[in-house]
């Protein structure tokens, strides 16, 4: 009681016994928070362990995907480019007149690359489906760089040989324009001029005037037949008959220059009209003096 109650003072406190405060048992706190970092902790490393694995997995997905797309378009590029040489061929082996033979073996070897090339890719691409690590991938990249580069020699090889024949048709028929050219600027246009051509010496002139009444005309060494004549086009057809063969001009129109080749060394012969008429016309014959000289196959 206080000392309103017992009438002691206030700073005089009855004594007592110490005082005992009793506890209960306590919880072991920090082992349960200790407990739930761990489990926080363990769940954060498999999430990352994942991440991780996904992320590698995408990584590896993406680097196949692109090496694939890689050999596709290189082997679209070399079919191309086989696709190219092939029409290449074509065109120089009709213009240079290979044989058919000659013309079959070079369309043969350019399928038999494009099919090697195509069992190529299609091996690579059943052994990168099977294998997954690095090495094995650059493995690979190796073996096509070495095969492509194989087939790549091979293209280059029979397309320098097309290009060279390419350089040779060109110097030849270069050649042909020149002779062409040389011989049409020394055309008679009439008598006069072609008793000028005639004072050089370089060539023989054989002058006619051939109508349909005449079936056949000889003129120098060659037959010639007209076969039509139009006065107003003033344009003509006629026939030429040269070493047992029959050569058909037609459409042919005044003073242009009608040049064949005669014999095995094939001498150039020209044929001029200067003048057409109704069922008429009047021209000449050029050919070589020299046919030594002259031949253009020896």
């Amino acid at each position: 009681m206080n000392s309103f109650t017992d009438g002691k003072p206030l700073d005089q406190t009855t004594a007592s016994g110490p005082v005992v405060i009793s506890r209960g048992k306590t919880t072991p706190r920090y082992g349960l928070f200790g407990f739930l970092i761990l489990l926080a902790a363990s769940a954060y490393t498999f999430y990352d362990l994942q991440s991780t694995k996904r992320e590698l997995q995408q990584s590896h997905q993406a680097q196949l995907k692109a090496l694939e797309e890689r050999l596709v378009a290189r082997a679209d590029a070399n079919e191309k480019s086989l696709a190219s040489l092939d029409s290449d061929v074509k065109v120089v082996g009709t213009k240079l007149g290979v044989t058919a033979k000659e013309l079959e073996n070079a369309r043969s070897y350019a399928q038999r690359l494009k099919a090697e090339q195509e069992q190529s890719v299609q091996r690579l691409n059943a052994q990168i489906s099977q294998k997954a690590d690095s090495q094995q991938l650059t493995a690979l990249k190796d073996e096509a760089t070495t095969k492509f580069g194989v087939v790549t020699k091979d293209v280059t090889a029979v397309r320098t040989d097309v290009e060279t024949t390419r350089k040779e048709l060109e110097g030849t028929r270069r050649d042909l324009v020149d002779v062409k050219e040389t011989l049409s600027q020394q055309i008679a246009r009439n008598h006069d001029e072609l008793q000028q051509l005639r004072l050089k010496g370089e060539r023989n002139f054989y002058e006619f005037e051939l109508d349909k009444k005449k079936k056949v005309a000889l003129v120098g060494d060659v037959r010639i037949l007209l076969l039509d004549a139009n006065a107003k086009k003033k344009s003509y057809g006629v026939r030429i008959v040269v070493d047992d063969n029959q050569l058909e001009k037609k459409n042919r129109t005044v003073n242009e220059p009608v040049q064949f080749l005669v014999g095995r060394t094939k001498l150039r012969y020209e044929l001029v009209v200067n003048d057409v008429q109704k069922d008429k016309i009047v021209g000449y014959l050029s050919t070589p003096k020299d046919k030594g000289l002259s031949a253009e196959r020896l």
